[in-house]
């Protein structure tokens, strides 16, 4: 028997009384996940997605109108079989949230050189970074994935790498990371770069080099920012300590990531290399300064970073540090700079220390 989604969900409501239509996008998700499953054997399938249609109806579940999802919806959606998503199965918290409350494209694009085949399945934006896995395959059955194949290209010297384009712009100075998925799906990476400045549409062109064919491979993506809810925050004045005048320029959360970008001079008229050769050496490595932060919020839970990123011009140096958002958004936000000790021990520096308030 052949059964349409948007009648099951007009006959949730109809049982179940007054319900606020579901985002297009979890709606998608749904319908992509019922047609995927429509071999299954009809009396299975129609007493699961009708008894998840209504048991969600009659929970009294509200889409929150700022764009997070009800603990009762994120919930429900966690049951729902999102098959193959490795951001769900395998990504960081970040991801994992984002693949519940649907804000995941299903990009499903492939191009095949030389018996080499690379696909981007899935793809995150949230105005604070740009997540998708990226799958390499093999006609001789290897399928070594991306990552590990640049590992070794680096090694010998060879250029294997991701350019990538914002409507037809490419991103210049912004690096990106590469993360295994394991085992789960060994031929696949989760793809991360943290641009600023982006529109909130754009068509996203990535352009692949792998070391074993000379073509290209080249994918045309429309991207949408897929974050309604979002916190911008910022420090009121800067921090100075030891010739270090510190600024919390941008502190962002969404319910994917959250994104600090710190900006760092010296006295004014200094350029950088005056300003690094005043800083005590306690703050540098190699005379590059290096501290790091913890992100704390109001219960004293500390975020898990997901990597960071540095550049210097003028007078001014610029790091952009990603974490896992916390499992409910915070009140307020202390950013806890430190370096490490001689003996690999966080050594704090309060005079540099922020306090972040949340607005509800």
């Amino acid at each position: 028997m052949n059964h349409d989604l948007n009648h099951e969900l007009e006959q949730a409501k109809d049982e179940a009384g007054e319900v606020q239509q579901l985002p297009d996008t979890i709606r998608m998700r749904l319908d992509h996940t019922y047609r995927i499953i429509e071999n299954s054997p009809p009396v299975r399938k129609k007493r699961y997605w009708t008894g998840l249609l209504v048991a969600v109806a009659a929970s009294g579940l509200l889409i929150i109108g700022s764009g997070f999802i009800s603990p009762v919806m994120a919930e429900a959606l966690k049951n729902i079989p999102v098959l193959g998503s490795i951001f769900l199965n395998d990504g960081d918290e970040g991801l994992k949230t984002a693949s519940r409350q649907g804000m995941i494209t299903e990009v499903q694009q492939s191009v095949a050189h030389d018996g080499i085949t690379i696909s981007i399945s899935e793809l995150m934006y949230d105005g604070s970074r740009i997540s998708m896995v990226l799958t390499r395959q093999t006609i001789d059955g290897k399928n070594e994935s991306f990552g590990q194949l640049g590992s070794k290209a680096s090694q010998r010297g060879d250029v294997n790498g991701v350019q990538f384009y914002v409507d037809g712009e490419e991103l210049g100075n912004y690096g990106y990371s590469i993360t295994g998925v394991g085992d789960g799906a060994p031929n696949s990476d989760i793809v991360t770069l943290s641009p600023e400045g982006l529109p909130d549409e754009f068509t996203l062109e990535v352009v692949i080099r792998d070391i074993s064919v000379s073509e290209p491979f080249r994918f045309s993506i429309p991207v949408k920012n897929s974050a309604a809810d979002r916190a911008v925050l910022k420090s009121e004045e800067p921090k100075i300590h030891d010739n270090i005048h510190m600024e919390i320029s941008s502190f962002k959360i969404t319910p994917a990531t959250m994104q600090m970008i710190v900006s760092i001079t010296g006295k004014p008229g200094q350029d950088l290399k005056e300003f690094i050769e005043s800083v005590p050496d306690q703050y540098k490595v190699e005379d590059f300064i290096n501290i790091d932060y913890e992100v704390m919020n109001e219960k004293g839970e500390i975020a898990k970073s997901l990597g960071a990123m540095g550049s210097g011009s003028g007078s001014h140096l610029t790091f952009t540090f990603m974490y896992e958002p916390f499992p409910t958004k915070p009140k307020s936000i202390t950013v806890r700079p430190y370096v490490y000790s001689s003996e690999h021990k966080k050594t704090y520096i309060p005079e540099l220390e922020f306090h972040l308030p949340v607005e509800e």
